[in-house]
């Protein structure tokens, strides 16, 4: 027989809703998951242009490109998951729980 925390803690597991990282495609609780702007505000986009991706990568994308190379090179978030710069974090933060957050250190030169 479960213990009361026991019930509420598979409770909480059962009702939290999850979604894959548009990135990473880790399942992450949606709650977790950030707005990224595939096209940058700052160059044009608008909220059409917004996939969900989890802090860690997000955070990755930003200290690695500059928002005119997003842009220009990256608009969709499928041609951000073949960005040759990423490729090795990628492969990396697969093999991540969800919960893992590392702080992302900026690249010493953006692309």
């Amino acid at each position: 027989m479960r213990k009361k925390g026991e019930i509420l803690d598979y409770q909480r597991r059962v009702m939290v809703e999850m979604r894959p990282c548009g990135l990473c495609e880790r399942e992450i609780e949606v709650s977790a998951l950030t707005e990224h702007h595939c096209l940058p505000r700052s160059e044009g986009g608008t909220q059409s242009h917004v996939a969900l991706i989890c802090g860690q990568c997000h955070g990755m994308v930003h200290a690695t490109f500059e928002n005119r190379t997003l842009a220009r090179r990256y608009p969709t978030v499928e041609s951000l998951r073949e960005a040759p710069e990423l490729q090795a974090f990628l492969k990396w933060v697969r093999k991540q729980p969800p919960t893992r957050r590392k702080r992302n250190d900026t690249r010493r030169e953006k692309v």
